[in-house]
């Protein structure tokens, strides 16, 4: 009867305890995935991240915990991370949805186009997400299979009709296929919608280079600058407009703000020899080379000809292919080597372009760019010491180049040779003063080293030459402050606000220093100038109302430090400021200290009311003497020495021990 008892306790235990009706841990992480499926419709950040801590809750082990991590590293731009989480959810669970796509695109973004683009063909058989659409089309319009990508941006626009990127991508597609009408006709569709599509402005300037319209580009490009002076397609095609215009010099300096080296050297080289290339125009000149060359196969100079002019057109698989080809004849030398160079770097192939470098340099050791172009690539890798072995070898060569010594001080300066840097800083600023970039680095190499004085000099001269440069504006601010020049400190940051007068962290650091400076009025106006701007700005709204407060102006303060702690519930200042607010208005009530008065008529006196705590533990036993007419009150310690009591301190008991009530 007992061990029957046993038992039925023990299948009865988990019902009255609690039992997990999700079934352990396969239930749990079941209902984890439910819970991923619909994070994307999630818009506010602080469900989406509630939801997310909920499934790392219930699974953080599987397919959803991964998944969950693998997102928040995409958001944090940690990709490496996030393709690892990514792959192990897929290890768990090979058709979680999203996972796969994801992981395509991550791919897709790292240039793995094969890898990227099995995971998307693989995430596109459940899922038709315009984002993986997007991808695969990317992906084929790398490898120049333009029908294949032109079909899949078309699918990627029937699902998601209103992205405009999707429409200038079909547009580019077209162009590139040599459509050109229908490329200027989508280009035209998007911008009739938004005008101030960059993507779309830059295929029509793109356009208008194909078209030989080279200076309908120019201007165009050159309005798109103004607006967005970083982009780098937009310097690249500058330079393109330029070298087409015979202009090399400001070719030569738009390619390298775009990040590609194209010296004016080459340029000079590849248009040499060949009026339709000199002229730019690239298809005739194409066309002219490949009829010499079938007239006499196997003609080198013919061949490395072709290479320069596919090179310059910007086809750069035929280019490769035709040099290789040279080579292959016995028709290398250091240009085709260089030129090959080149090619290898655009495509990110450095080992490739390293090894052409220097075949070129074997062919001729006095060619400066290959020379050039190989120390770059090792500064770029971070092998200084044979960056620096090849910038002096250049600067040995070309000693009156400022760039040359700039590209010296900079690969010092990385390898932690602040002595040498410095003097190929100092050479490179006296042979280019207005050298924006030598001046900035030479300031900061000066302030790395605690040399303030020098580094303002220096960083004065950069706002010499460029007045609106931030980082020197902000270097500046710090060098004045850590000197305690306020004076300049507020001259500089007023300046700031003439600069640029619709930037609301200006205006909220010139608050900050009269604030600091106590100069209150002026304070006020410059935080409420940053939340006219910005008026969600927790932080200006805090200061605003903590200088509300050191003002008196109490009611102004608390409905300031409201609107802050709305815009950000989090910041702790915001809360403690507000605290103090109460406490100023409507403050505890106090401890009454003991105080006997005589009423006239000789009456006797009585004590005001006593409001107060029991005496606590440690005050027990102490006796506390009534003060005289015009005496202080003292307490007297155990050696009957007397001691001035805090006016602050805690009432005590009459000497009779009673309190009235």
């Amino acid at each position: 009867m007992k061990k029957s008892l046993l038992i039925y306790l023990a299948f009865l235990a988990p019902l009255i305890c609690g039992f997990d009706w999700t079934f352990g841990l396969a239930g749990k992480c079941s209902q984890a995935k439910k819970i991923v499926a619909v994070l994307a419709e999630k818009k506010n950040d602080l469900e989406r991240d509630q939801n997310e801590k909920r499934v790392l809750a219930l699974c953080p082990d599987g397919a959803p915990g991964h998944f969950v991590r693998a997102l928040r590293y995409e958001r944090a731009e940690r990709p490496d991370d996030a393709i690892a989480e990514y792959q192990e959810c897929l290890k768990d669970e090979p058709d979680f949805p999203k996972a796969g796509g994801n992981l395509g695109l991550l791919h897709f973004r790292k240039g793995m186009l094969d890898e990227a683009a099995l995971e998307l063909t693989k995430a596109l058989a459940t899922d038709r997400d315009p984002r993986y659409l997007k991808g695969l089309a990317g992906i084929y319009a790398d490898k120049k299979m333009y029908p294949m990508a032109l079909y899949h941006y078309e699918e990627a626009h029937k699902a998601a009709p209103n992205d405009e990127s999707i429409l200038v991508s079909i547009a580019d597609i077209h162009r590139k296929q040599g459509q050109l009408e229908q490329a200027g006709q989508g280009y035209f569709k998007v911008l009739s919608i938004n005008s101030a599509n960059e993507e779309a402005r830059l295929g029509m300037a793109a356009l208008y280079l194909d078209t030989n319209r080279v200076d309908k580009a120019l201007d165009e490009l050159k309005r798109m600058q103004t607006v967005n002076p970083q982009n780098r397609k937009i310097h690249l095609l500058l330079a393109e407009a330029y070298e087409r215009k015979g202009d090399l010099k400001s070719a030569e300096y738009e390619y390298l703000l775009g990040g590609r080296t194209r010296s004016v050297e080459l340029m000079e080289q590849l248009r040499k020899g060949n009026e339709y290339l000199q002229a730019g125009d690239y298809y005739k000149a194409v066309n002219e080379l490949e009829t010499a060359l079938k007239e006499k196969p196997g003609d080198l100079q013919t061949l490395r000809k072709l290479g320069d002019v596919y090179m310059a057109a910007g086809r750069d698989e035929e280019a490769v292919s035709t040099y290789r080809e040279a080579i292959r004849m016995k028709g290398g030398n250091a240009a085709v080597h260089r030129s090959l160079g080149v090619l290898y770097e655009k495509k990110g192939l450095l080992d490739e372009a390293v090894v052409e470098y220097r075949e070129a340099i074997r062919y001729d050791s006095t060619d400066a760019e290959s020379r050039r172009l190989l120390a770059d690539i090792y500064s770029l890798r971070g092998s200084y010491p044979q960056a620096i072995e090849q910038y002096r070898e250049l600067v040995r060569m070309q000693k009156d180049t400022p760039q040359v010594h700039l590209r010296l001080a900079r690969a010092y300066a990385n390898n932690k040779n602040p002595r040498e840097a410095l003097s190929e800083y100092l050479a490179t600023v006296k042979l280019e003063p207005d050298n924006v970039e030598a001046q900035r680095e030479l300031a900061n190499l000066y302030r790395r080293n605690s040399m303030d004085d020098e580094a303002e000099k220096r960083f004065r001269e950069v706002l010499r030459i460029r007045k609106d440069d931030a980082e020197s504006r902000n270097a500046l601010l710090a060098i004045y402050v850590k000197k305690k020049k306020y004076d300049e400190v507020i001259a500089l940051l007023k300046e700031n606000v003439e600069l640029a007068p619709a930037d609301p962290v200006n205006h909220y650091k010139l608050g900050l220093i009269y604030e600091f400076s106590k100069d209150y009025d002026a304070a006020v106006d410059a935080y409420k100038k940053a939340v006219d701007l910005k008026g969600d700005s927790a932080k200006t709204l805090n200061a605003l109302g903590r200088v509300y407060m050191k003002t008196g102006r109490f009611a102004e303060a608390r409905e300031t430090l409201e609107a802050a702690k709305q815009a950000d519930p989090n910041l702790e200042e915001t809360n403690v400021l507000l605290g103090n607010i109460r406490d100023e208005i409507s403050p505890e009530p106090q401890v009454y200290r003991k105080k006997s008065y005589a009423k006239s008529k000789g009456k006797k006196g009585k004590r005001e009311k006593y409001v107060g705590k029991k005496k606590s533990k440690k005050s027990a036993g102490k006796d506390y003497r009534k003060p005289g007419k015009g005496d202080s009150k003292q307490k007297l310690t155990k050696g009957g020495k007397s001691k001035k009591a805090s006016g602050g301190g805690k009432a005590k008991k009459s000497s009779k021990g009673k309190k009235k009530k």
